[in-house]
């Protein structure tokens, strides 16, 4: 994939200029459809068990209950993990694993705990936990870019047996409201099988390098579980210097290769020029194609830019749903066997300069409970018009222009 389409300096109004010529895949090309749209079929390991969870209502609930059954080892990498209810939950259980013996390893990012203060993580390391921060800022030794790249991942490994990974930060944010929570919407992907090392190896690839010789594991320590199930699927996961857009062309294939039905969620959604004419592209030869956005996410300027595609995306065809809730869901459903999930958020800072994770199955059951989760959230959405998102003002306008000008920055 080049990189050149990322780099393209095209307003958002004219990159779907294109979208129609030559689709991808269609009975015009002359090249059959994939079964399944799996760039490459080879990465896809088999005999796995996957389940959906929705949201922290879900999520909390089997992490708590995995970290708690642990009898070895548990590595555990977080974005966001706050000092508060749900956090001191987590805390709380950490520390009794590591106090029955278990090895326990957290490894949160700097910037994205930056309001957690030092005394939390302090004290689960006086418990035994082994904690390491992220890029952690040292005024004594400045590195201005290491600031800006962030572990954005979310996932959990217990005993080497079950895997977790998604969108869910371990915060209030993502406790349900009826229990004083933000209510944030979100999924999680449950796996059993031989991805579970898979999984685990690239949070040591990342721990390793950071933390203590006495608390590192090597990747080639780890024992692939037995088979569980009958799910194929690939971890895809970017690195610090490497495979910076491996998640983003496996997403992109994906649509291209889509003859029925792609659903697609994502909370910051200002994708580059490539993807948004992948996405009119799938319109044009008959696919139904809808995008899950929140009506206002935590952040006011990508907010702004991520309005300044939908204007080109509803010309094409794309349904856009909007929703009062905060949709942080990071997952993709196409036709009736392929899903992805994961942390991968479509904008700049998760294609160059994240660590981000996806699973990629190809399983039906899970692609339909995907797409019902999905399908339900936009039920309760208004559904954004043309004529509806014409009506702004001439001020809208300019400051969604000039936020998408700045995607790269934000």
């Amino acid at each position: 994939m080049s990189t050149a389409e990322e780099t393209n300096p095209e307003p958002p109004n004219a990159l779907l200029a294109d979208a129609t010529a030559g689709g991808v895949g269609d009975a015009s090309s002359g090249r059959a459809l994939a079964v399944y749209p799996v760039e490459d079929p080879r990465a896809l390991v088999g005999g796995h068990a996957v389940r959906l969870l929705r949201n922290g209502a879900e999520t909390f609930p089997a992490w708590l209950a995995a970290i708690e059954a642990a009898e070895r080892r548990i590595s555990l990498e977080m974005y966001i993990f706050s000092d508060d209810g749900i956090g001191r939950r987590f805390a709380a259980a950490l520390g009794r694993a590591a106090k029955r013996g278990v090895e326990v390893r957290l490894l949160y990012d700097y910037a994205g705990c930056r309001d957690t203060p030092a005394r939390f993580f302090q004290q689960m390391r006086a418990e035994g936990v082994h904690v390491v921060a992220y890029h952690k800022y040292r005024l004594w030794r400045p590195r201005l870019w290491s600031l800006w790249r962030r572990n954005h991942r979310k996932s959990l490994i217990c005993d080497g047996t079950v895997a977790f990974t998604g969108g869910v930060n371990i915060s209030d944010e993502w406790v349900a409201a009826a229990e004083g929570g933000g209510d944030w919407h979100d999924a999680v992907v449950e796996v059993h099988g031989p991805a579970v090392a898979t999984i685990e190896a690239k949070f040591l690839h990342t721990w390793n390098r950071r933390a203590r010789k006495r608390m590192r594991l090597a990747p080639a320590a780890l024992v692939n579980p037995p088979p569980a199930g009958d799910v194929s699927l690939a971890v895809i996961a970017n690195s610090e210097l490497r495979d910076r857009f491996v998640i983003r062309r496996a997403a992109l294939y994906a649509i291209r290769e889509s003859r029925r039905r792609v659903l697609l969620a994502n909370p910051y959604f200002v994708p580059d020029p490539g993807f948004l004419r992948a996405m009119a592209a799938a319109v044009a030869r008959g696919v139904d194609v809808r995008l899950l956005v929140p009506l206002a996410s935590d952040s006011r300027i990508l907010d702004l830019a991520a309005r300044a595609v939908f204007g080109p995306l509803l010309a094409a065809g794309v349904r856009i749903f909007r929703s009062h809730h905060v949709i942080h869901t990071k997952a993709l459903a196409v036709d009736d066997g392929f899903v992805s999930i994961g942390s991968y958020n479509l904008d700049h800072r998760s294609l160059a300069y994240n660590l981000e994770m996806v699973v990629n199955a190809v399983d039906p059951r899970l692609t339909a409970d995907t797409a019902a989760m999905l399908e339900a959230d936009m039920a309760a959405c208004v559904e954004l018009t043309r004529a509806t998102f014409a009506a702004r003002s001439l001020l809208e306008r300019l400051l969604e222009r000039l936020a998408y000008s700045l995607r790269r920055w934000l």
